[in-house]
């Protein structure tokens, strides 16, 4: 999902959009024993690919990620070339007690992409794409961006399930659900993984699917980053080219009102159309509800399904036209600055009035930026038995995500007090969260963010990494 006021800038980019101030809680670094100096040169030069310190020209660049406030300080950054060195890297990290990072994309709002005083596992050589010969699946990477997989497979009028911003990296998103355009009527991207490779814990290289390691294959669709770090994703593939689609901007002093509208517009809404929702609010504009909507099937039947939320008075851009699904995709800008953010996220099935209210009321007394994702879920997604794989929204609701940009050195204080003001008075259900947009928000938030599914994902982890080396996620202890 996402980034923020840079969501969608193409298309808006005549609008007067809300900008952005940046929003950052600095965590202390993690107690680690640093290797001896020799130690990280022979672990060096044991691997085909490239290590970065401290003081080297790429160090700086890929020890940061997109949430600024968790800019680590790992003791190597290692550029993989190939399985071997992500198992040396693997085994160096374990026999050394090392924290390890494995960054893709880097947009983890969590940090999770860099370390303190360890390794960071930088995936970007492993950006490959294979199409089957029958343009039924692909091969990807475990490194590949988002945006490159959906210029290549645009090439065969073909698209798989994956998010809004280019630059997001596929193992993040797939391995944490994968919420995007075409869930509606494809599931999720986790749903459409048909089998992936792994490095594991104790260095072996693995096949998970139906038939193969059938726990692991359970785990990785939506369990996150906790079991093994993927070389390779096998996803399904699906005729998908031409859609009708946009962005459609309302605005009015009554947040409430608009939030309303959106509200009466998702309800009963066909699986081949999704829309994702971005609120925004500042002091001194009026409040806008961003919507992304994305119909897949006849146009003239997405028009009529489109008409009511078109024709609101709030209207003030509408976008929605039949385009090719990569321009949709490419809207969003690929490069995105890191941000200083604090962020609450939550689920609800019912998106009651109470709830509507107090959004409502929170924004228009935000003295600074704020923004909250409202992300529909429905038709393919809500199908799949909460059983059936690790991700545990399988009812049809909104999961939302909120964030407060800041600015260093002392915005921090008010966008975390609003946050978790924010946080007493919105009622979530008590089970259920999108973990690629929590934060830093420990053991009992990632329990419910699992719900029923954590027992078992517990299980899998004893299984696969019982010494929880893969622990810089929304970890999963082992039972």
């Amino acid at each position: 999902m996402d980034r923020r006021a840079f969501l969608w800038q193409g298309v808006c980019s005549s609008l007067p959009l809300l900008g952005s101030n940046g929003f950052v809680r600095q965590p202390g670094p993690r107690p680690v024993l640093r290797p001896s100096e020799s130690g990280l040169s022979e672990f060096a030069k044991g691997l085909s690919g490239t290590v970065f310190r401290p003081g080297d020209t790429d160090y700086e660049r890929l020890r940061k990620g997109y949430a600024a406030k968790y800019a680590g300080h790992p003791v190597l950054v290692v550029h993989a070339a190939n399985a071997q060195d992500i198992q040396a890297t693997v085994k160096f990290s374990s026999s050394n007690h090392l924290p390890l990072a494995v960054r893709c994309g880097g947009h983890s709002y969590a940090g999770y992409s860099t370390c303190d005083g360890g390794i960071v596992l930088d995936m970007s050589g492993f950006r490959s794409l294979a199409i089957a010969a029958d343009e039924g699946h692909a091969r990807l990477g475990g490194g590949m961006l988002c945006g490159g997989v959906e210029v290549e497979t645009a090439k065969s009028g073909l698209a798989t399930v994956l998010g809004q911003c280019p630059s997001v990296g596929v193992g993040g998103f797939l391995l944490g659900g994968g919420v995007g355009p075409l869930m509606g009527k494809y599931g999720l991207g986790c749903d459409n993984v048909l089998a992936a490779e792994l490095v594991l814990a104790d260095g072996r290289h693995v096949r998970a699917s139906e038939h193969e390691n059938p726990d692991l294959y359970w785990a990785i669709r939506g369990g996150g980053g906790n079991f093994g770090i993927v070389t390779e994703f096998v996803v399904t593939l699906h005729p998908v080219s031409r859609v009708l689609a946009g962005i459609i901007v309302l605005e009015s002093a009554d947040l409430g009102a608009l939030l309303r509208e959106f509200r009466e517009f998702i309800a009963g809404i066909p699986d081949e159309l999704t829309v994702i929702a971005l609120v925004a609010a500042r002091p001194g504009h009026k409040p806008q509800i961003v919507i992304e909507a994305c119909y897949v099937g006849d146009p003239s039947v997405g028009e009529k399904l489109l008409a009511p939320l078109r024709h609101q008075p709030s209207v003030v851009h509408d976008a929605v036209q039949i385009r090719s699904y990569l321009e949709l995709e490419q809207v969003t800008s690929a490069e995105i600055p890191p941000r200083y953010e604090e962020h609450c996220s939550g689920f609800f099935t019912d998106f009651d009035d109470q709830r509507i209210e107090i959004l409502a009321d929170a924004f228009s007394r935000a003295p600074f930026l704020v923004e909250c994702f409202l992300v529909h879920l429905h038709g393919a997604v809500s199908r799949v038995p909460v059983s059936a794989t690790a991700f545990p929204l399988r009812r049809a609701g909104i999961t939302f995500d909120v964030s407060a940009g800041w600015t260093p050195p002392d915005g921090q204080r008010a966008a975390s007090d609003w946050i978790e003001a924010l946080k007493t008075t919105l009622p979530v259900d008590g089970d259920g969260n999108y973990v690629n947009v929590m934060e830093r928000e420990g053991d009992e938030s990632v329990r419910l963010a699992y719900g029923a599914n954590y027992a078992r994902l517990q299980q899998v982890k004893a299984v696969y990494d019982p010494q929880n080396l893969f622990s810089l996620n929304q970890n999963i202890r082992r039972a």
